[in-house]
């Protein structure tokens, strides 16, 4: 019953179809009698195999089971109605018909009535197709209008598009009975059938408006006022509405209403996911294989094949690319962000064994994916051996990036730019001697005192150099001047003694200078010095800040690609970001994005397969560059992803505490706005429930527990949350007035 039927026409399937197809995820298409070339045509076009109705069940190629192997008997006396494979179009698309030559417990039915009863009860040959079917997830609208699809005529237009929005239509989850019936002329003779549907109707509770809608491809305006009549149904103007309402209202009476223009089509073309679901624990190897057993949910008659989803923990982060699955079980696929595999036959207890990479793994297969060679570059194993050394997450907090760049030791390529520099501006020679005498043979280190750390606030200076110490990547030390050269050397603390000498002429130094006190001096340690010498701070931060946004992730920090065409690339971030393919390039200053940068770093991303491409600087990123670089991913089919100073160096601010009239407030705000949703009759969704509880702490992000306990109160108790809203109200208006008037009361 979940299964679609299309039309291929001569230009493909109509938008209606396509989406039709899109929405109900189907695996595959039949091509059931149309030209085949076509049929590969319209499943290429979708990204789906396709399959000849005339293979089904051969050679393996499709494994298809009776219902019957799947359903629970119920009494043979009363078995559901199936139509004859001769009958009206109307019935089969209604219940569904009885194959011949196959055991199947289904009554085919002559009677025309039947087929309007027995839809009523939802107990059809058809239904019998959806035994044991379940929907993990589906995002409803709730309860809609009663749908009586109308077929005047040969009945295919109607049949075909009920028959497809049924297919769409939730099993369990949603309450919308659909029936297919032939117009009045037959279901006037039909004995207490307008009973039954007003049973039915009156049965309902009063979520939704109206109690029908009149639906037909082939019926004239007056027909279907015609069958309105026979069913007693009164037409109405009130606008249509479905959901649900908490508490939930009584139920409707009659006059029951209809409308004839409305689409059920938007009622069911919602995300869904099929499936019956279980859950189970497994031992999870980081270095072979695992092997999973579980007892599955559906109980077979017989043997049967089945499609089997996994997902969860193991899975979390990795990217949905066939060779990924492909690591995890050398038949897997992914769908839907999980992985799947068929069982032919289908074990009530079942074992499979599958590896799960981590993601260097995976960034490592998803680089063979698109390049013949890679390797880490000069850079990347700089960068990558220092994160190894430590954290580099602490470069995201206040002042150690910049601690750490002050200390860099400048070299030859910042000698060689400020040379530059100056010669550009036409500075006299004196000048360019000078900064060669500052520079020229400088081995020792950069270190620096606290008091003397630029660009990092004063309350920050100490606490970021000690930070960097505790990551091993600095050192702290005395600065000794030597009175015979006037050198200055930095003495480790560990290396201090009573009577410090010079390390250049030999003389007795001392740990000051001009009566001033001595301070404590840090310095990069050597290794360090080299990688951030060599630009690698940046891309560490940046790497980071993606970690800290995406956990589930892992990049490489510069790498060497070989293309197919033996072209040579260098990206400097690649890798997995929480399940996207992340690649592109990190720069100490924006303004080094011209559009020539911009055209190679996106083309790149676009080479490595990557789903986001990134554009990531120190410095602030502008508009322009910004926008260049959206056009260039819009046309390369990339998701941009910009950092810059705001996202990476965000301006430190001290957060104003909370006053107890500012708490009461919170909580007013959000009682409120829990009353005025529960006031519109419709659930509470888990969004809405965490804007509330947002809303209570002050912007404070709430815990999924917390979410999951508001949604279950609100469901089960419902009835009660709205009285106990306006007494909380009441209470906290005299609250806010009595704190809320001098902010004095604590």
């Amino acid at each position: 019953m979940t299964e679609p039927i299309v039309e291929a026409q001569a230009s493909g399937l109509s938008q209606l179809h396509e989406q039709t197809v899109r929405v109900a995820k189907v695996e595959a298409l039949v091509n059931v009698d149309a030209d085949p070339l076509a049929a590969e045509e319209i499943a290429a076009g979708l990204g789906l195999p396709v399959v000849a109705l005339a293979d089904m069940r051969k050679y393996g190629v499709v494994f298809t089971c009776s219902p019957d192997e799947v359903r629970e008997f119920t009494d043979a006396a009363y078995v559901p109605i199936a139509a004859s494979p001769t009958g009206p179009l109307w019935q089969l698309a209604a219940a569904g018909c009885v194959e011949p030559g196959l055991r199947q417990h289904a009554r085919v039915s002559e009677r025309e009535d039947e087929f309007g009863r027995y839809q009523l009860r939802s107990d059809t040959r058809i239904q019998d197709t959806v035994a044991q079917f379940g929907e993990y997830l589906s995002i409803i609208p709730g309860h809609t209008s009663m749908v009586l699809w109308v077929v005047e005529g040969d009945g295919f237009a109607d049949s075909l598009d009920f028959w497809n929005t049924r297919a769409l239509r939730p099993v369990d989850t949603m309450d919308m009975p659909m029936l297919l019936l032939p117009g009045a002329d037959a279901v006037k003779h039909w004995i207490d059938f307008p009973k039954q549907v007003a049973h039915l109707l009156g049965s309902r509770p009063g979520q939704f408006a109206p109690d029908v809608a009149l639906v037909s491809r082939s019926a004239s305006p007056e027909q279907l006022l015609e069958l309105a009549s026979v069913l007693g149904l009164e037409h109405v103007e009130e606008e249509p509405r479905a959901g649900a309402r908490i508490p939930v209202p009584p139920a409707r009476t009659a006059p029951f209403t209809f409308r004839t223009d409305l689409d059920p089509t938007a009622w069911v073309t919602l995300e869904r996911h099929y499936g019956v679901p279980t859950s189970f624990d497994v031992q999870v190897f980081a270095d072979g294989p695992s092997t999973l057993r579980f007892a599955q949910r559906v109980r077979f008659n017989g043997q049967a094949g089945a499609l089997v989803r996994f997902w969860g923990e193991p899975l979390l982060g990795l990217p949905a690319r066939p060779s990924i699955a492909q690591l995890v079980h050398p038949d897997a696929q992914w769908r839907d962000g999980k992985l799947q595999l068929a069982f032919l036959p289908m074990p009530h207890q079942l074992a499979v064994q599958m590896t799960f990479p981590l993601l260097p793994q995976a960034t490592e297969r998803l680089l063979d994916d698109a390049a013949t060679g890679h390797q880490l570059s000069s850079a990347g194993r700089l960068g990558t051996a220092l994160a190894e050394r430590a954290d580099s997450s602490v470069l995201l907090e206040p002042g150690v990036y910049e601690a750490a760049v002050a200390l860099t030791t400048p070299r030859s390529k910042e000698l060689l730019k400020r040379l530059q520099e100056l010669r550009a501006v036409g500075d006299p020679d004196a000048d360019l001697a000078e900064l060669a005498a500052a520079w020229g043979g400088r081995s020792e280190r950069r270190y620096l005192p606290a008091d003397k750390l630029p660009n990092v606030r004063t309350e920050d200076r100490a606490a970021a150099l000690e930070r960097l110490c505790v990551l091993g990547w600095a050192e702290r030390g005395l600065e000794s001047v030597c009175p015979s050269c006037t050198s200055r050397s930095f003495v480790p603390l560990g290396q201090t003694s009573g009577s410090p000498r010079c390390p250049g002429c030999g003389a007795v130094a001392a740990y000051q200078s001009g009566g001033a006190p001595t301070a404590v001096h840090y310095r990069l340690d050597s290794f360090t010095d080299r990688a951030s010498d060599n630009g690698l701070l940046p891309h560490l931060l940046v790497i980071a800040e993606l970690c800290r946004r995406k956990p589930r992730s892992h990049f490489l920090p510069g790498t060497d690609v070989t293309f197919a065409d033996g072209t040579q690339e260098e990206v400097d971030i690649f890798g997995v970001w929480d399940g996207r393919v992340l690649s592109g390039e990190v720069k100490t200053s924006a303004s080094e994005f011209d559009a020539a940068q911009l055209r190679r770093d996106v083309a790149l991303s676009q080479r490595l397969r990557a789903d986001v491409h990134l554009l990531a600087s120190v410095t602030p990123v502008t508009e322009d560059v910004r926008d260049t670089a959206r056009e260039l991913c819009d046309a390369a089919g990339l998701e941009l992803e910009v950092l810059d100073q705001a996202d990476l160096r965000p301006a430190a601010h001290k957060p104003v505490p909370a006053t107890a009239a500012d708490g009461l407030r919170w909580l007013h705000t959000a009682a409120a706005n829990l009353a005025a949703l529960i006031g519109k009759g419709k659930p509470i969704n888990p969004g809405q429930a965490a804007q509330i509880l947002k809303t209570a702490s002050g912007g404070a992000a709430p815990v999924p527990g917390h979410i999951a306990a508001l949604s279950w109160a609100l469901t089960e108790h419902g009835d009660d949350a709205a009285d106990l809203l306006l007494r909380l109200l009441r209470v906290l208006d005299a609250a806010v007035h009595e704190h809320g008037a001098g902010g004095q009361k604590k």
